[in-house]
């Protein structure tokens, strides 16, 4: 059978026209119960009082699923929207667009907070039904997730119309927010070159082995946590007794890993570095390790970009729940609103100040901050926490919660007191950061481990963070490769991150010794040698030059060679690529990872059609190269 591709922005332009029957065609907001929706049989369910518009939404426990199939028209393009939250931050709710011929599209979000998630989808000419699929996949902590106002919208008929030749991709343009530009265009792209990281989330929480929201899951009083840093805690304490350094980033480097991103910090407040502010946590006292500096050294040693976590918020301070002394959000522990909180939120504030400059100028070059819990109350979006912990240039001296000038820095230029990200220039001008700390970031996070969907991403910079297995703080899942993410589903990851231009960053969690479980180290591991064979196709390539067919193929490239991926759900045992450009012509095709010269032929539309027999993998490449380079301009 022949697969002719026909699709993408670069190629083939979508004129969207709307039929008569454009418009909403279905509108759920739970406030009738689940009606025709399908329950996969635990106790999903419609309860009042938390929903994001009207008295109900569907409340769905760890594990839980709920599905309608829905009529649609062949050939025509819709939009999904639905709002989801979560109960804890650490687990993720999904919604799923099932059945479209392997184009099937997802959405999730791990945040406390509504969020709203929206995505398009286009039918074949032989598509008439799909499948929308609210899914919570089960973790440590078994909490529930939520979701309300789902909308289906028709937006009429798709019609796509040829065009001659590789187009080039729309270009990344760096923004303004706050006073601070992001990165330009020649520091950001070493992320996207390296595809692959280790990231580390480690901590007291590896104790309990019950994730890295332990703490307020369950929730455990401030000075009963602070326990788990001592031996009398009994077997749970965080011993760290089998830490080296060395060994993780030897593992990572195994593992095809070019940068590593470990918890100098997480919400639980215990510093893994030597943080010297008041009323400060740390490994430095109570192990007289200073992890963070053990890692970095380790880093460079190896090669490796260093990357390190810090979120913004502190689970010690109740402040952080009522920063204005009047209001108290919903929390574990039962804070009420108390005038002295507006005091203990300045300090959290304080404290993060001095945390940032000391994390920016006591451990050498830094390459990435992955920031992280940038909302306030575990409410609303980190853009809407701006006013609170002003992550721009510079503080603003009437704020309410101000940094004391012993804990402040200056602009070397203004003499003016700085913000988050004007510490953060100041001593690593060429760090690259995410959104999570109220400014715009440098680049965007996926978070978890919902399907990745869509276009090459170009006009931004993509990092797709999961964990291997369970919780991202350490559990029992990750001492069971069956609970874990399969070498197959890894590898389909990597290359759903490498045909977008993305990076991945993958989650392990050590245990409380220190130590990465040996299914991990074995997964990892193997999807090293499986990348060492197919490096040329991984790092250092781009997204392209043509968009992918989610779940069937995708494509990069570089110089004068076009990688073609083939996905899990292809079927055939020929595939016709778009048109090249006018004088390029292919000189050979041959299989990656087994050097196979592979059949091709190339017509008078400049199409190129490649012929290669059947094999047992979920993931083939072929490589295409051709007489002159692939694309002039790149990022």
């Amino acid at each position: 059978m022949n697969k002719r591709i026909f699709f993408g922005t670069f190629l083939l332009v979508a004129l969207q026209g709307f039929s008569q029957s454009s418009g909403k065609i279905l509108q759920e907001g739970f406030e009738n119960g689940m009606a025709s929706w399908t329950s996969s049989g635990v106790d999903n369910r419609c309860v009042a009082n938390t929903a994001h518009s009207g008295k109900y939404c569907l409340q769905v426990p760890a594990g839980g699923r709920v599905s309608k199939e829905i009529n649609l028209l062949p050939n025509h393009e819709y939009k999904f929207s639905i709002w989801l939250k979560t109960a804890s931050g650490s687990d993720e709710i999904q919604l799923n667009a099932k059945g479209l011929n392997g184009n099937d599209v997802s959405g999730a979000t791990a945040l406390t907070d509504w969020t709203n998630i929206e995505r398009k989808f286009t039918t074949s000419s032989n598509q008439k039904k799909v499948t929308i699929e609210i899914y919570h996949p089960e973790n440590a902590g078994k909490n529930p997730a939520w979701a309300d106002d789902f909308l289906l919208m028709d937006l009429g008929v798709n019609k796509e119309i040829k065009v001659s030749g590789i187009q080039p991709l729309p270009a990344r343009i760096p923004q303004n927010e706050y006073g601070i530009m992001q990165q330009p265009n020649d520091k950001v792209k070493w992320l996207v070159d390296a595809r692959f990281g280790m990231f580390i989330h480690w901590g007291l929480y590896a104790g309990p082995a019950s994730g890295e929201w332990y703490m307020e899951n369950k929730p455990v009083p401030i000075d009963t946590y602070r326990e788990l840093a001592y031996p009398a805690s009994g077997g749970e304490y965080f011993s760290a007794d089998k830490f080296n350094a060395d060994d993780w980033a030897a593992l990572a480097k195994s593992a095809g890993m070019k940068y590593m991103c470990l918890t100098a910090m997480h919400h639980d407040g215990f510093a893994l570095f030597d943080s010297r502010y008041i009323n400060s946590f740390t490994s430095k006292q109570t192990l007289n390790h200073d992890f963070v500096k053990e890692y970095t050294d380790a880093c460079r040693k190896a090669g490796l970009k260093v990357g390190l976590y810090k979120t913004l918020i502190n689970w010690r301070y109740p402040g952080y729940y009522d920063v204005n002394g009047t209001d108290a959000k919903k929390n574990s522990w039962g804070y009420v609103a108390d005038m002295s909180h507006q005091e203990n939120a300045r300090q959290m504030k304080e404290g993060l100040y001095n945390d940032v400059k000391q994390l920016m100028t006591g451990y050498g070059k830094i390459d990435m901050i992955f920031w992280d819990g940038g909302w306030l109350g575990q409410q609303g979006s980190d853009a809407d926490a701006a006013y609170f912990w002003e992550p721009g240039k510079f503080l603003d001296t009437t704020n309410k919660w101000p940094v004391n000038k012993f804990f402040q820095d200056t602009d070397v230029a203004t003499g003016k007191p700085l913000g988050i990200m004007g510490i953060v220039r100041k001593y690593q001008p060429d760090i690259l950061v995410n959104p999570r700390a109220s400014w715009m970031g440098d680049y965007m996070s996926e978070e978890g481990g919902a399907p990745i969907t869509g276009p090459v991403r170009s006009k931004e910079i993509w990092q797709k963070c999961m964990t291997v297995g369970g919780a991202w703080g350490y559990s029992s899942a990750m001492e069971d490769s069956t609970k874990m993410i399969s070498f197959d589903q890894l590898k389909r990851m990597l290359a759903d991150v490498v045909i977008r231009n993305m990076s991945l960053l993958l989650n392990v969690g050590p245990d409380r010794h220190g130590v990465i479980s040996k299914p991990v180290s074995q997964l990892l591991q193997r999807t090293g040698d499986w990348l060492h064979d197919r490096k040329e196709t991984i790092y250092g390539t781009f997204g392209g030059p043509w968009n992918p067919k989610d779940g069937e193929y995708g494509f990069a490239y570089r110089d004068s060679t076009i990688y073609v991926f083939l996905l899990d759900n292809f079927k055939g045992n020929t595939i016709t690529l778009p048109s090249v450009n006018k004088g390029q012509h292919v000189i050979k095709v041959y299989e990656v990872g087994i050097d196979s010269k592979l059949k091709f032929s190339q017509n008078k539309n400049r199409e190129i059609t490649i012929r290669f027999s059947p094999a047992d993998d979920n993931i083939r490449i072929f490589a295409v190269k051709l007489n002159r380079e692939v694309m002039s301009s790149e990022l």
